[in-house]
């Protein structure tokens, strides 16, 4: 008779829990079209509701006037996967949005419900040179999500890479290379297609060492009828460096019978990096021939394997300079990427790379920007006149970035960059301002009114820019803090990792910040999120304490930042 008893409330349970789940979801449909914090929250719980209820309930939701909500119905339809196809069109309709955070989350969501016959394809590739940084990235990663067929999309992105602004294809080139392993079988894929061959090779040479599982592909391509293709591919297996040794045959074979010189220099270039006797034999001959270039940079490449001959390092250092004015753009490109690697005066060196900055071909903008940033900051005097011309100002605030730390004295120029109308400029200028970190301190009061703006991107950059200042920037302090009740996710994830950095010990700003890190454990919105939300977790230390149980599952789902602030947190 117990039994029975037992057995029949069980069954009561599993049935009232069942019945009840029905009247959660009509109410949160319900709440989706109230308004404000009440649809958003419904908005983030229907991705947990049964996809047959939730995803037309989202779908309506696409329509809504209301950014926000927009943007968090496309989130929560990106966790139904392949489930949600039917929204697909409607989606698709938001990439052509005039709201940059729009453009994105329809893109992220179409990847994950992985469409690879997706009518908007096109437009989905071109966001990939869009001019929001935001934008880009999950462009990018739905096309890596999205299962297509190379002999579409590949057509469609070469296209669009050629027709782009080359400000914007150096850092779309750049951003494909940050995928790292994960862009490997694209890129292969790439490798073997003609037309995509010539820019799969720039990502290559971006990547560097990480590209090693290309080798077999960039030996193939020294047979491609196109010289740029051929250069690029050598550049790229340089670039890798001794792990290329596969490669070297081939790349001796186009030193010593390629019919185009400037593929000739860059096997010369390709053989300095592989740490062979073979290859010093081989550049020898090729530095006796009639081609003068061939020549110097033979002697750059011999003295790369031979470092310790100063003297042939000057010596070739002084006809790269020379040819940086050749009217080839190819032998322009060969020669700035050999100044960017090799150890010369920068007496010698300075003046003539920062002339070229101006050439018009992106490819050797990009190899000289590489010289400029491996001379450091001794080149600052030249850079930061290049922030007040409108030809160089983007590439000159790129070098400062990537100088970081060690830019100190480009705060105040970046900051009177500022003043500019041009708001992703000043959003670039703000992301240079944040790479200094705390010596940038000097830059608070000039970084707080983005905090007011109108603008999303400039405050998220604002906000990089004074969390990664830390303790110097206390006085934005109050002008974050009300970032921290935003209706957008991200921002208010953002003020409070800037916080964790700025005041770690204040316990009102530990109070309101713990809770938006913690649900951030779990974000899918950018990789980096759940990682970033660890360490600043860590910064606020015993305050964070109830993030414990949180930071322990992400641990144990392999976040080792998580791991991290565990053990920092729990520190008596």
């Amino acid at each position: 008779m117990k039994a029975r008893y037992l057995l029949l409330c069980v069954a009561m349970l599993f049935c009232g829990t069942l019945s009840a789940a029905e009247p959660d979801v009509a109410k949160l449909t319900t709440d989706l079209k109230a308004g404000g914090e009440a649809s958003y929250k419904a908005a983030d719980e229907l991705a947990d509701a049964p996809a047959d209820k939730a995803i037309p309930a989202l779908t309506s939701a696409l329509d809504s006037k209301d950014v926000e909500l927009q943007r968090r119905a496309a989130r929560s339809l990106a966790q139904f996967g392949k489930e949600a196809e039917s929204a697909v069109p409607k989606l698709s309709q938001l990439l052509d949005s005039p709201v940059p955070k729009l453009r994105a989350y329809a893109a992220y969501a179409l990847g994950k419900i992985g469409d690879s016959k997706l009518p908007a394809l096109p437009k989905l590739i071109q966001l990939v040179t869009d001019e929001d940084a935001m934008v880009r990235r999950s462009a990018l990663e739905a096309l890596l999500d999205l299962n297509l067929d190379s002999n579409v999309s590949l057509p469609i992105l070469v296209d669009v890479l050629e027709k782009a602004d080359p400000a914007m294809v150096l850092p779309v080139l750049s951003e494909m290379a940050e995928q790292g392993e994960r862009a490997i079988p694209r890129l292969r894929t790439a490798l073997k297609n003609e037309q995509a061959a010539y820019w799969a090779c720039l990502v290559a040479e971006a990547m560097g060492p990480k590209a090693a599982p290309l080798v077999p592909e960039l030996t193939a391509v020294l047979s491609n009828k196109d010289p740029g293709t051929r250069m690029h591919a050598l550049i790229a297996l340089g670039e890798i460096g001794p792990e290329a040794k596969p490669a070297m045959d081939a790349v001796i074979n186009a030193l010593e019978n390629d019919s185009v010189p400037a593929v000739k220099y860059s096997a010369a270039f390709a053989l300095a990096s592989m740490e062979a006797d073979k290859a010093t034999d081989a550049l020898k001959k090729a530095a006796e021939g009639e081609d003068a270039f061939l020549t110097l940079i033979s002697y750059y490449a011999v003295a790369k394997l031979n470092p310790n001959d100063t003297m042939m390092a000057q010596t070739a250092a002084t006809f790269l300079v020379e040819a940086m004015k050749n009217e080839d753009a190819n032998v322009r490109a060969a020669a700035a990427h050999c100044l960017a690697n090799l150890e010369a005066s920068p007496d010698l060196l300075q003046p003539i790379l920062a002339d070229a900055l101006r050439d018009a071909d992106p490819r050797v903008v990009a190899k000289i920007t590489d010289a400029i940033v491996k001379m450091g900051p001794q080149a600052m005097p030249d850079v930061l006149k290049g922030l007040k011309d409108d030809k160089l100002r983007w590439v000159s605030v790129s070098i400062i970035r990537r100088w970081g730390e060690a830019a100190p004295e480009a705060v105040e120029p970046l900051t009177e960059a500022l003043s500019t109308d041009d708001e992703q400029y000043q959003g670039e200028v703000l992301m240079a301002i944040g790479s200094i970190g705390d010596k940038a301190a000097g830059a608070v009061e000039s970084v707080k009114p983005f905090l007011k703006g109108d603008s999303r991107s400039l405050k998220l950059n604002a906000l990089y820019a004074l969390g990664r200042m830390g303790q110097g920037a206390m006085p934005a302090k109050g002008d974050i803090m009300p970032l921290l009740d935003s209706n957008d996710s991200f921002t208010k994830f953002a003020a409070a990792w800037a916080l964790a950095n700025i005041a770690p010990e204040d316990a009102a700003a530990a109070e309101k910040s713990v809770p938006i890190l913690t649900e951030s454990l779990t974000s899918s919105e950018q990789g980096y999120i759940p990682g970033e939300a660890a360490k600043a977790l860590a910064m606020f230390g015993d305050k964070a304490k109830s993030a414990l149980p949180a930071l322990k599952k992400a641990a144990d789902a392999g976040n080792e930042a998580a791991a991290e602030a565990v053990e920092a947190i729990s520190k008596p």
